[in-house]
């Protein structure tokens, strides 16, 4: 019996020794911890693709050092990294549960001392969750501004196509439109997009409506085969940041793909097909769309 006795207290030892030499060092940290308030997440749990939490950081400096920056890394990956220059404060982050298994979220706040501590929280995939289906456009065409045989605005909600006349009736349905000019070259966009002065010369022009929906556009990084086989929203879901998206896609060349999001929060991605690029020019896309 003495002998695990001696062996655990060695180890007992070995950490008060520990943690007495390190006393200092842990003091002259800064200090990050998740705040326990109202609607805000705290603990590791399980969400579904697509599920979203607010994590609230409460920084503290040293004492010493303020706080100049926080890193925010999953699974080892630079999410970003936002300078500050505070002794307190809090720091809100928006996170959407992806498409891996588990997602080991780290927030590190670091001081101009060379100090830094490290905070993290597990997301974990439900094993229920479900991603969503699409569905399909194969071959959408849409004219440009003054291409009269074919219709250049569609709703992406009833897939139906409008002229200018019929879209300028329907302001609240339109999503999509096509337009070409020598600065914004082929280019996708919604009614609440900046559409340069004179593309449409009309009185029912888009920056004349009263109802001006705004579907919002991101370029992503993926092969037409891969775009082809996709059969659920997880790809769009993952990649998707409403923050870095734009109101139009502009300079638009067969085999570009883009991820975009309409005014009733369903996202979708298009890849263009083909295209004559002319004033009186068309475009020939497939679209996804969540169901």
């Amino acid at each position: 019996m003495k002998q695990p006795i001696s062996i655990l207290y060695g180890v007992l030892l070995v950490a008060f020794a520990f943690g007495f030499f390190s006393c200092n060092k842990e003091e002259m940290k800064p200090v990050v911890v998740l705040a326990n308030d109202l609607g805000y997440q705290v603990n590791d749990t399980i969400l579904a693709v697509g599920d979203t939490i607010k994590v609230r950081l409460d920084l503290t400096w040293n004492g010493t050092h303020k706080i100049k920056e926080v890193v925010i890394k999953k699974n080892d990956q630079l999410v970003g990294n936002y300078q500050l220059d505070i002794d307190t404060g809090r720091f809100d982050i928006t996170i959407i549960k992806g498409l891996a298994e588990t997602e080991i979220w780290d927030f590190t706040v670091n001081d101009e001392g060379g100090n830094s501590s490290t905070i993290s929280l597990i997301l974990t995939k439900d094993p229920n969750s479900l991603y969503g289906g699409l569905k399909y456009f194969d071959s959408v065409y849409l004219g440009s501004q003054s291409n009269i045989n074919r219709p250049g605005f569609m709703s992406l909600s009833s897939a139906a196509y409008y002229t200018l006349d019929g879209a300028f009736a329907n302001q609240s349905k339109i999503d999509l439109l096509f337009y070409y000019n020598e600065s914004d070259k082929a280019t996708l966009a919604s009614p609440g997009a900046d559409i340069p002065e004179g593309v449409f010369s009309s009185s029912k022009a888009p920056n004349t409506w009263t109802v001006r929906n705004s579907s919002y556009f991101l370029r992503a990084e993926m092969s037409p085969d891969e775009f082809h086989v996709m059969y659920h929203d997880g790809f769009i879901i993952e990649n998707f940041d409403l923050d870095i998206a734009t109101k139009k896609a502009s300079n638009l060349v067969p085999g570009d793909i883009y991820l975009f999001q309409m005014i009733n929060g369903k996202k979708g991605i298009f890849y263009v097909i083909s295209m004559d690029p002319a004033f009186d020019g068309e475009i020939n896309i497939a679209i996804k769309i969540q169901e």
